[in-house]
């Protein structure tokens, strides 16, 4: 019964919302991560010792690729069925609606260390770790979205889970690479 549940599972908007909905997440997201850093380089309590290597996403090279990769897991999913559509495009705006919520969370905690007293000093971060604490972030978002899957017995937040797993996977990619050449440079 549960997985025929789960096999049934529907978008509560007819294909074309859904597709719809993607772009303006995708570039509401855009906004904030730009808003976010503009603010986040107004304080120094804690920097990042390479904030343009942290950039990558918002290039413009790469934001094409990501509309690329999104067009493509649309038209697949679409072109495969009910179900695996709702697993992938709807998983695809679930893992994009994630992304929105840590990246508001990166602006209001960007936002609080620049009120008097917030903090004292600086604490310099190295560019593997920052990559790890957006993979741990977006493991953490990818556990939400497996136990309300579980939970609600919907595949668009398998989907997401799976996405953000994903994403979070190429962090700790980023951040292995980051630190061997981080080591690298020291010696």
């Amino acid at each position: 019964m549960y997985f025929d549940r789960l096999l049934a599972s529907e978008l509560p908007f007819a294909t074309e919302i859904v597709i719809a909905i993607w772009p303006l997440l995708f570039i509401v997201n855009h906004l904030i991560v730009r808003r976010s850093r503009a603010v986040d380089a107004n304080q120094n309590c804690i920097v990042v010792e390479d904030r343009t290597a942290l950039s990558r996403a918002s290039q413009p090279k790469w934001m094409l690729v990501q509309v690329l990769y999104a067009a493509a897991v649309f038209t697949v999913s679409l072109y495969m069925g009910s179900a695996v559509f709702v697993f992938f495009g709807g998983g695809i705006d679930v893992c994009l609606i994630c992304l929105l919520a840590l990246n508001v969370q990166a602006l209001l905690s960007a936002s609080a260390l620049r009120h008097t007293g917030a903090g004292e000093g600086t604490l310099k971060l190295s560019n593997a770790y920052a990559y790890r604490q957006l993979g741990s972030r977006l493991f953490g978002a990818a556990a939400a979205c497996a136990l309300l899957g579980i939970l609600l017995a919907h595949l668009a937040l398998f989907g997401g889970a799976l996405l953000c797993a994903s994403t979070a996977t190429g962090y700790y990619r980023r951040a292995n690479k980051a630190g061997r050449r981080s080591a690298t440079d020291r010696h």
